[in-house]
């Protein structure tokens, strides 16, 4: 251990959140997960963005953690979305949580 050089050791920053612009309406308290493989919006989120055209049925069910099942209300398909000076257009599942949602109203996964 002598005569080497450690580097130093840094916390976790935990999950990121940021502001996001979706079709120029800025969004706050938005959770950016890098291990999600997908984009999630709840139901009310869509329809305060005015996304509601957009929507396209899906047959997707997802299996959750605890085994069960939930069906996605649809998919926005093409939404833009900018963070910082980047933009992407971006898929969203549509879930109508059973409880209210309010902690965020959008999950990004890998984009």
């Amino acid at each position: 251990m002598l005569g080497r050089v450690t580097c130093p050791k840094y916390l976790d920053p935990g999950s990121l959140v940021v502001y996001v612009h979706i079709d120029g309406i800025i969004v706050p308290h938005i959770l950016i997960d890098i291990g999600a493989s997908m984009n999630v919006m709840t139901k009310e989120t869509m329809l305060k963005l005015n996304l509601q055209g957009s929507l396209r049925k899906t047959t997707t069910i997802l299996q959750l953690e605890d085994r069960s099942t939930l069906s996605p209300e649809g998919v926005v398909e093409d939404a833009m979305v900018s963070i910082d000076s980047w933009e992407y257009l971006v898929y969203f599942l549509v879930l109508h949580p059973k409880t209210k949602f309010n902690v965020y109203p959008l999950i990004l996964g890998r984009l």
